[in-house]
């Protein structure tokens, strides 16, 4: 450590759902702490945990280390949206080159699940969706899903009249209806996901309780329409391209193989 004074985060802050002040973390405090302690945990050995790249990693980012977990070079603190891309870069960069030993790659996803760019999970474990709000495998909570099944069924119904709209062009109808079709892809993978539909989207199974595997196999047969779909023998028998589409980017967002919600 050097003479620079470090700025611990406060783990008491009055409001742990916004993120830690004065850093360049987007996520909120709990989710930080859960996920941070949850990664302690795999370790059994004080000495393995403290010299790992992810223990460091977690401890720069935060502002309670000067060290930069890739490069090792000193950084203020706590470390600034660019200081962190650049330890990405350079994790990425090894990882190119194909350097065997190198183990940055974990820092790398701890940083870009920290500053947003990435979604997923930065520690492996049973029900990670539970560390951030979610639950199961899934890192959406109820009322994130909530939300957004309320934005893609107004759009919907807006893409469907203008569907039905005999006054409008016939490229305008067209391009309403593969809106309309994607959005209820949409719309029937969020329901389904909610309990507030007994059948899956395409496969029209039905289960008492959801798992990650429903949710990864359902994604893809969706896949399978929006390849088959496009076989014109095959148009009559299958939901429309658009329809697999819309329940294929909703399973992948709520897994969080996706930041960018479905309905956008």
């Amino acid at each position: 450590m050097t003479t620079v004074t470090v700025n611990y985060v406060d783990p008491g802050q009055a409001n742990d759902m916004a993120p830690p002040p004065g850093t360049a973390i987007v996520r909120p405090l709990r989710h930080v702490q859960a996920v941070r302690e949850r990664h302690a945990q795999q370790f059994t050995d004080p000495y393995a945990a403290a010299a790992s790249h992810s223990t460091r990693t977690w401890a720069w980012a935060l502002g309670e280390s000067t060290t930069a977990p890739v490069t090792n070079r000193e950084t203020p603190v706590p470390p600034t949206r660019s200081d962190i891309e650049t330890e990405i870069a350079a994790a990425d960069e090894r990882r190119e080159r194909g350097d065997c030993e190198n183990r940055t790659a974990a820092a790398a996803t701890i940083l870009r699940w920290l500053i947003g760019a990435a979604d997923h999970v930065p520690v492996r474990c049973e029900n990670p969706g539970e560390l951030v709000g979610g639950f199961g495998d899934v890192i959406r909570s109820r009322q994130q899903i909530a939300d957004v099944l309320v934005v893609a069924t107004e759009g919907q119904q807006q893409a469907a009249a203008i569907a039905r709209n005999i006054d409008a062009e016939s490229d305008t109808r067209r391009f309403a209806q593969q809106d309309a079709d994607y959005l209820e892809g949409v719309i029937a993978a969020l329901g389904w996901l909610l309990g507030e539909r007994a059948e899956a989207p395409i496969t029209r199974r039905q289960s008492n309780e959801l798992i990650t595997r429903d949710l990864k196999s359902e994604r893809v047969h969706a896949k399978d329409v929006v390849e088959q779909a496009r076989n014109p023998g095959m148009a009559d028998r299958l939901p429309s391209t658009w329809y697999g589409e819309g329940v294929k980017l909703t399973i992948t967002w709520l897994l969080g193989d996706s930041t960018t919600p479905p309905s956008i």
